[in-house]
């Protein structure tokens, strides 16, 4: 039968009631699969059926999630659970978690991120992976606060969810972040000298995961706060040693308001720094080649570098931080991989110090959504990388072969130093134990950025790896700044999203690519928009984020 007008007749259609709220709200079909719908998924929300018990009319998902479990790992945490006693004593964690406080299932998640930690500390490249190194202290600080746990709880799932593709497993993490989320909010309210390391390292956790650049902005801007609020009691702190060894918490940067019109035209310099940053990578390509080692993972960091040369004022905050996630994500996972597959081989290590490289480049293109965090994480492991290729270069120096590695680190150090001038640190002074090169190839000039009150630095929390002297700072009272006063749109910390949509804190091995969104081609320049309707983009064998329906 014709539809009005003569026109098609309409699809008939089963009407229900039992959609979740957030699309009844929206006006729009739920596909009512339970914990997560379609819609939520594809608009990285929570949805409320992950609020909701399972009834005797609604089946849960028959699969479970892919954790990557093995007999082995199922025997060490069952005796875990039988005998109390941590699986990993090497790990110096007291208290260490309490097994009956945990399901068998975050008992994996605990299991995995604190075997990861063992392995690369066990193959001393703790300090080549930007996380790795502070799993004991986090365990540590979560034994004691659950909110905490759950924001590293969430990271391990988030970790295996990018190893899996396995959309159970990025269910579980938002699940938890969820959960880290509001227990923040509340211990927030209680902020004190006592429960403040538990809100520093939530709120790096959660930082570490959120995708989305106004939730991103606002645990940035929470961290800072904290940060300047824990002052008068920072030597007390279990973060000290880390705050001064790191260069992790820089002040994030003022931020755009949501809907601005114009950000800022790329210089003609930074772009040049980008052509020479590709031409630096197409060097590492052709060393692998020469020696018959996989090129994928450099051809993959080649194509985002040709896609970002294109940002312009016409791109949104938003979109721009969107380009940075499929580094920012590589950054936090890709190094544990190839750690775990070459166990620290010279090769493995100069594509990853590439990686960070390419991350203090972009910076300059992306001063609006706090690049200058990404290449803070940055610098200690290209620093850790270049003192370990020389070491190895010293010990062997009969092996041609390891010559050319570690020449290849010479524009990645002349990367950090360039950084560390535009942010205005201080530069350190090396020891015999770090690689010096006889002239700068680059054409590095001396930039006009140095600015001992910059912007993106808080000079208090720049300290190097060489343990150097830094400026002297007027010691804030707890009361200067508030750490609740920080979000720059709701004079609030981390204003928790109702539960009908924790939108903004998905992670990183998710991304809701939806309508207009900037994803990148493997051929051309350009950014392209494309209604991709949640489908993932796969460089090089390595597959970037992307949504599971």
């Amino acid at each position: 039968m014709a539809g009005p007008g003569g026109g098609p007749p309409r699809r008939s259609h089963t009407k229900s009631r039992k959609g979740c709220e957030t699309c009844k709200r929206r006006h729009i079909r739920c596909d009512e699969n339970f914990p997560q719908c379609r819609n939520c998924t594809k608009h990285n929300v929570r949805c409320p059926y992950m609020d909701m018990p399972v009834q005797e009319d609604r089946q849960a998902t028959p699969e479970k999630a892919d954790l990557l479990w093995t007999p082995e790992i199922e025997t060490e945490i069952e005796l875990w659970q039988q005998t109390g006693n941590f699986p990993f004593p090497e790990l110096f964690i007291y208290p260490a978690p309490n097994p009956q406080y945990f399901s068998f299932e975050d008992l994996r998640l605990i299991h995995h991120v604190a075997s990861v930690s063992r392995e690369l500390g066990n193959h001393d490249a703790s300090n080549f992976t930007i996380w790795t190194r502070q799993v004991p202290l986090f365990l540590k600080i979560g034994s004691d606060y659950k909110f905490v746990m759950d924001a590293l709880l969430a990271l391990s799932a988030t970790h295996l969810a990018w190893l899996t593709s396995c959309p159970l497993a990025a269910n579980i993490a938002s699940a938890k972040t969820g959960a880290a989320l509001q227990g923040l909010h509340e211990a927030i309210g209680e902020f004190s000298r006592l429960n403040s390391d538990a809100v520093l390292a939530a709120s790096l956790l959660l930082s570490w995961q959120a995708t989305e650049w106004r939730g991103w902005t606002q645990l940035m801007h929470g961290t800072s706060s904290v940060i300047d609020a824990m002052q008068p009691w920072k030597n007390e702190s279990q973060f000290g040693d880390f705050i001064a060894e790191q260069s992790t918490f820089p002040t994030a940067p003022p931020s755009p308001v949501p809907n601005a019109k114009k950000l800022s035209t790329p210089r003609k310099a930074d772009l040049d720094s980008l052509q020479r940053a590709y031409a630096q990578l197409q060097k590492v390509e052709s060393h692998l080649k020469a020696n018959n080692e996989d090129v994928k993972a450099i051809q993959q960091l080649m194509t985002f570098v040709r896609s970002v040369r294109k940002v312009s004022p016409n791109h949104t905050a938003a979109q721009r931080f969107e380009m940075l996630n499929p580094l920012r994500t590589w950054l936090f996972w890709l190094p544990v991989m190839l750690l775990q597959q070459s166990h620290g081989s010279p090769s493995a290590l100069i594509i990853l110090a590439h990686y960070y490289t390419v991350a203090l480049v972009v910076e300059p293109l992306f001063p609006e959504v706090g690049a200058a965090y990404f290449g803070s994480l940055s610098m200690g492991p290209i620093e850790e990388i270049a003192r370990r290729l020389f070491s190895i270069n010293v010990s062997q120096t009969s092996d041609a072969d390891l010559q050319t590695p570690l020449s290849l680190m010479e524009y990645p150090i002349d990367m950090v130093s360039k950084f560390r001038n535009r942010m205005g640190w201080v530069q350190p002074e090396r020891t015999a134990s770090f690689p010096t090169f006889s002239h700068n190839s680059y054409g590095l000039e001396q930039d006009n950025y140095a600015n001992p009150t910059s912007l993106y630095g808080n000079p208090a929390f720049t300290y190097s790896q060489e343990h150097l002297m830094t400026m002297p700072l007027e010691p804030l009272s707890a009361t200067a700044i508030s750490p609740l006063n920080i979000d720059p749109y709701a004079n609030h910390y981390l204003g928790i999203p109702s539960p009908s949509g924790f939108g903004g804190y998905a992670s990183p091995a998710t991304s809701s690519y939806g309508e207009g969104s900037i994803i990148y081609g493997d051929h051309g320049d350009d950014f392209a928009l494309y209604d991709t309707q949640g489908s993932g983009s796969n460089f090089g064998g390595f597959v970037l984020p992307t949504v599971w329906i």
